[in-house]
């Protein structure tokens, strides 16, 4: 079984191009669940991260995470 995962490049603070890939936190994370966006790469020119990562479209994308359901005590 193949999993189908997004992947996006966005252009970073430092004035060059990260690429995310997206998938969901696992089971026992305290993110279950919730989308997980995952460093993998960072390249000088969007043409270059999109060479090396033809399938992953250009523009930030949030994971929207939330932490609502975490306990405020230590």
């Amino acid at each position: 079984m193949t999993i189908t995962t997004e992947q996006t490049i966005e252009q970073n603070q430092y004035g060059t191009f990260s690429v995310y890939e997206f998938g969901e936190w696992p089971r026992g994370s305290v993110l279950e669940g919730q989308t997980m966006k995952r460093f993998l790469g960072m390249y000088e020119t969007a043409e270059q991260a999109r060479s090396d990562h033809p399938e992953a479209e250009e523009g930030y994308r949030d994971a929207h995470n939330h932490f609502d359901h975490l306990s405020d005590e230590y």
